[in-house]
């Protein structure tokens, strides 16, 4: 996507929070925030409050992050089962916790380091310079002032000054041979994850059932209620499919811009315009792919291009447009009309997952069937049961290495707790162990683990000293936010969200 686009990533913000990448957001569309436009906040850190705009933004880079890894767009169960609303709460909730803890110990950056991080940043940049204007036209783009994005900036480099700090403290060496001795204690794991919130959907409903509870009044206006929450999630959008060509204005003769893109507009044709747009585009992201845009709704370009691109028919070419960033030719290859969602077609599906969720006693048995096959077939060693298992009910399953100092190299969450019950057993035998949080259930089949022959010795031991350094670091933010977290006040409106 390109960079004139409002939904742009961008690392203005890049640092790595306990062992997170967190790269905030510049420009926000992808997902409009569920709550409506009447909620002001989805929560509160220490008072604090986390604001709506601050959810989406996070909420976007994390839809943006999982397609880059998955090579495209993401369906609603996959952002069901990737639980984005759970992690993008818990990111917003250590990013406050983090920038408490650095205020606490007294790291107040200098207006030279504000500064200097600023011009840095390549977005605000015109020919590798540093350009006040169009660092004022991107934040006001963005609703940003000048007060809050520098706010940012002065809390990501307090939180990288603590980071810094954890990664340097010292280790004798009887410590670091003490510790590596007790890293070799590891076991390979298969670890299984129920969700119990998500296997209400697996709650048999009847028809008779169905009908029964629409016939009574107050349950249609919890079906309806529940439509117009959604609603806007639940509308389709008119959408463009386009290419464009970019000729950036930033730091250059305008006049002499203008003209070029005039000479260009003369040459380019419907069926010539991807080439055309590889040989003269000055957007990165679309060099070398004819200017693709894809396809987008409202709200995701700047209003310039917006005005011109829903306007226009498709198969045609763009006079050149004005905007920001400098002049564009547009090609629109096809529309696609909006819908509006109806009652009508949703209330059934509601209906079903109002009574699937009102089943308390049904899916408690249903999780003791699913966790008594799991466990039977994980104690036996049926890769192919629990994978089967696995698909049936949409469980998260992974197969990782555990040792007592790196902990799991999934992204399944252990306590110290677990870890103590995983260590205190035989490691040398096969274990089965079972962990329960109240939201999740975590099954764990555990086998020795298999140590390999590793580097020569000298490569080894610097290989060993940095890599424990890193997980000591990790360990120890891990524990400073465990204990901040208890210690503050945290309130989430898991209504707003819809988690």
């Amino acid at each position: 996507m390109s960079e004139f686009t409002k939904n742009k990533t961008a690392g203005v913000f890049a640092t790595v929070l306990i062992g997170i990448i967190i790269l905030a957001f510049m420009f926000t569309g992808y997902q409009q925030f569920e709550g409506g436009g009447s909620v002001s906040s989805v929560g509160s850190v220490g008072g604090q409050p986390i604001k709506v705009e601050e959810y989406q933004q996070e909420y976007n880079r994390q839809i943006e992050f999982y397609k880059q890894i998955m090579g495209g767009e993401i369906s609603a169960k996959q952002l069901e089962t990737l639980k984005i609303k759970e992690s993008t709460i818990k990111n917003i909730v250590q990013r406050k916790l983090m920038s408490k803890f650095a205020k606490d110990l007294g790291t107040f950056p200098s207006d030279e380091e504000v500064k200097a991080e600023i011009k840095a940043l390549p977005y605000f940049q015109s020919n590798g310079q540093f350009d006040v204007t169009r660092y004022k036209a991107i934040l006001a783009q963005n609703r940003l002032t000048p007060l809050e994005f520098e706010q940012d900036v002065v809390d990501q480099i307090r939180m990288r000054k603590v980071q810094d700090l954890s990664a340097h403290f010292p280790l004798s060496k009887g410590y670091t041979a003490d510790l590596n001795k007790f890293r070799e204690d590891k076991v390979n794991a298969e670890i299984v994850t129920i969700s119990k919130n998500s296997l209400n959907q697996f709650i048999e409903v009847s028809n008779d059932e169905l009908a029964k509870f629409m016939a009574v009044e107050t349950n249609q206006k919890r079906v309806e209620s529940m439509f117009n929450e959604r609603k806007e999630t639940l509308n389709k959008p008119e959408e463009v499919t386009a290419r464009h060509i970019l000729l950036m204005s930033q730091g250059k003769d305008e006049a002499a811009v203008k003209t070029q893109i005039e000479k260009i507009a003369k040459e380019v044709t419907v069926a010539n315009f991807a080439a055309k747009a590889n040989q003269y585009t000055e957007d990165p992201s679309g060099k070398g792919k004819g200017g693709e845009l894809g396809s987008f709704g409202k709200g995701r370009m700047v209003p310039e291009f917006e005005e011109v691109a829903f306007t226009q028919k498709p198969g045609t070419i763009s006079a050149p447009v004005k905007t920001a960033y400098g002049y564009h030719l547009i090609l629109v290859e096809k529309k696609t009309e909006g819908t509006v969602a109806k009652l009508a077609d949703f209330k059934d599906k509601f209906a079903r997952e109002i009574i699937q969720k009102d089943k308390v006693e049904d899916l408690k048995n249903l999780t003791v069937s699913i966790a008594n096959g799991m466990r039977k077939a994980l104690e036996a060693g049926n890769e192919s049961e629990v994978k089967a298992l696995v698909a049936k009910y949409k469980l998260q399953y992974s197969k990782s290495g555990i040792n007592r100092i790196d902990g799991i190299s999934s992204g399944t969450y252990l306590s110290t707790d677990n870890m103590n019950a995983i260590f205190a057993a035989d490691v040398t035998k096969p274990q089965f162990h079972s962990f329960d949080d109240g939201s999740n259930l975590v099954m764990i089949r555990t086998t020795p683990g298999v140590v390999v022959a590793d580097l020569a010795a000298e490569a080894k031991a610097a290989s060993d000293q940095t890599s424990l350094q890193n997980a000591l670091s990790k360990k120890m933010m891990d524990e400073i936010l465990k204990d901040l977290e208890s210690n503050t006040r945290v309130k989430i409106n898991t209504n707003a969200i819809q988690m």
